[in-house]
């Protein structure tokens, strides 16, 4: 890894809870939006996906899909995208155990990773999208701060299928 890591950054696609929509949908999204990838990072991974922000995209099932290579600047956090990975969850507020544990493991992994390749002894800090300054969105949906002083273990009120807690929380 070349560039300098200090933070992942959990993002939701805000869409219906439980609907699958795959990378190439939210690649089509950030075309729209204006996004673009560079044609150097395009030839190493993902050659197909011409705009797409995030570094991994996390379907209902757990499956972890790729998206932009780790060396390459993301396009998901305004001001934080040179030194963050983004990762993305489908969904809005309500995720799947599959996605919950497909979470933890994805964030451990890239934070042992990330200390491996600098050499350094902490780990990048996790962040919700919403956690950062001016952001005024509600994403990811849940709060990463009660998610990480939870083990990285789901929270019941944010499981798909928990509405009655939710209801009540």
């Amino acid at each position: 890894m070349t560039r300098q890591i200090k933070s992942i950054i959990i993002h939701c696609t805000a869409t219906p809870n439980g609907k699958h929509f795959s990378v190439s949908d939210i690649d089509r999204w950030h075309q729209e939006r204006g996004f673009k990838r560079s044609a150097e990072f395009r030839q190493w991974q993902n050659s197909d996906l011409a705009a797409i922000g995030y570094h991994f995209v996390i379907y209902p099932n757990g499956a972890v899909a790729t998206g932009r290579h780790l060396d390459e600047i993301g396009a998901h956090a305004q001001g934080y995208n040179s030194k963050s990975l983004g990762i993305c969850l489908i969904g809005t507020n309500q995720f799947t155990l599959e996605q919950w544990v497909a979470l933890r493991d994805n964030v451990r992994k890239l934070q042992e990773h990330v200390m491996l390749l600098q050499g350094d002894s902490h780990p990048p800090i996790v962040l919700g999208h919403c956690d950062l300054p001016n952001v005024k969105k509600e994403c990811p949906g849940f709060s990463v701060v009660n998610w990480l002083g939870n083990d990285m273990q789901s929270l019941p009120a944010h499981v798909l299928g928990n509405e009655e807690i939710a209801d009540d929380e």
